[in-house]
This record gives structure tokens, C-alpha cells and sequence, in this order.
């Protein structure tokens, strides 16, 4: 084999490392719950406390269904939220209702509230909390549950 095609096979190589390398980073990264949350908690305070307080949606208790017909009649009504953010409510609300419904069988919702933790200590304290009662959360209401406390009583 002639030397340029020796260059020629070795750079197609370096070309397809670096593609595939390209490729690896561009996958996107698992979602942040808390982050999430935490996002959806900011544009709740922004576009919903602008006609009402917020104490009115989060008095309430719907499912999903019911919290996707209420932000898009808000929404309807004036509330400036695109779909995403619309979707990040509902997600926020959810997550709201699911730890108040699966904490209040065990407990009131006052004691957790009463507290303050990192992100990584609700995530501990409501697996372990999970334990206690094997069965009655999902893993995915366990990681919405975590999240939101995070949100709400976070660290000062």
C-alpha cells in the first residue's frame, strides 16, 4: 500500500473517532427533576400571580388531566405560558398532589414542610420513607415527590 493511502485510511480513522465522539456528546443528559421543578415553580410565580395568588392553584387537587384543562383554560384567559411551560405546570402541580396523597397516609404533610434539606437528602429521606411502606410509592412518584421538596424546602 502506498504511503497517501496509508494517510488516507489513518485520517478516515481520526474523521470516525472524532464523529462518533461528536455523536456521544451531543446525546442529551437524563433530566433533572429538580431542576425541572424548579423552572416550572418560577414561571407558576410569574404568570399565575399575576391575576390571582398562588395559594389558589396550589389549594387544589386534580389529575393530570384535570391540571392540563385548567392551565390551558388559563392560558386561554391570558396567561402568558408557552406549551412547554404549560406542560412544566402541570408537572409541578402533579408532583405537588402526588406528595401531599402518598406523605399524608403515613403523616401530615406539615412535618416534611417544616423542614429544610438538600436535593440529595429528600431523595434519601423519601426513599427511606419509601421503605416503611413497601409498595405505596413508585419509583417515579418517589423521584417527584424528592424533587418537589427540593424545591420547596430547600437548603437556605
Amino acid at each position: 500500500m502506498r504511503k497517501t493511502g496509508r494517510v488516507m485510511i489513518a485520517a478516515g480513522g481520526v474523521f470516525a473517532f472524532v464523529a462518533i465522539g461528536a455523536t456521544v456528546g451531543a446525546q442529551t443528559a437524563a433530566p433533572d427533576p429538580v431542576a425541572d421543578l424548579t423552572k416550572a415553580k418560577a414561571v407558576i410565580e410569574r404568570a399565575c400571580g399575576v391575576c390571582h395568588g398562588l395559594e389558589r392553584p396550589l389549594s387544589k387537587t386534580f389529575d393530570k388531566a384535570g391540571w392540563e384543562k385548567t392551565v390551558e383554560r388559563m392560558h386561554a384567559n391570558g396567561a402568558e405560558v408557552d406549551q412547554q411551560e404549560r406542560a412544566q405546570v402541570v408537572a409541578y402541580l402533579l408532583a405537588k398532589n402526588t406528595f401531599e396523597a402518598k406523605c399524608s397516609a403515613c403523616h401530615g404533610t406539615d412535618r416534611p414542610l417544616g423542614k429544610s434539606k438538600s436535593a440529595a437528602d429528600w431523595r434519601s429521606t423519601v426513599q427511606r420513607m419509601s421503605g416503611k411502606k413497601p409498595g405505596h410509592l413508585t419509583e417515579a412518584e418517589a423521584a417527584d415527590i424528592a424533587a418537589y421538596l427540593a424545591v420547596t424546602r430547600p437548603l437556605p
